[in-house]
């Protein structure tokens, strides 16, 4: 299964990156969401962990994109943000879950291998 990062932080892509590999999935990672969607194009993701805030086009700028478009890769955001609205927001423009950081590990693998087996 393929999963995409898409953080502007580097660290935590590396972090995300690192885990998963280790659990076996094809992990490709993105520092902003305009390189995100040239990505979802040509590697066709299988699954997407996305960041809200970023600079440029923000996380929610890449679901809203993404719904426009009628892509539906499963996306699960990842975000600082323990916050309903944004919460909310996030699920109406498509967002299968919402985690809040720091991630729990074991919670992002319990989701993670759930869209893998649904492949």
């Amino acid at each position: 299964m393929k999963i995409l990062v898409v953080d502007d932080s580097t660290i935590n892509n590396i972090l995300l990156q690192d885990f998963l590999e280790s659990h076996e999935y094809e992990v490709y990672t993105s520092l902003d969401g305009r390189e995100a969607l040239t990505l979802i194009d040509t590697i066709k993701p299988n699954l997407i962990l996305l960041d809200i805030m970023m600079p440029g086009i923000s996380g929610f700028d890449v679901l809203n994109n993404m719904k426009q478009n009628d892509i539906k890769i499963p996306t699960i955001i990842i975000s600082a943000y323990n916050n309903k609205e944004k919460k909310d927001l996030a699920l109406s423009l498509g967002a299968c879950d919402y985690i809040v950081k720091p991630i729990n590990f074991d919670i992002l693998l319990r989701l993670v291998n759930k869209f893998n087996k649904d492949l």
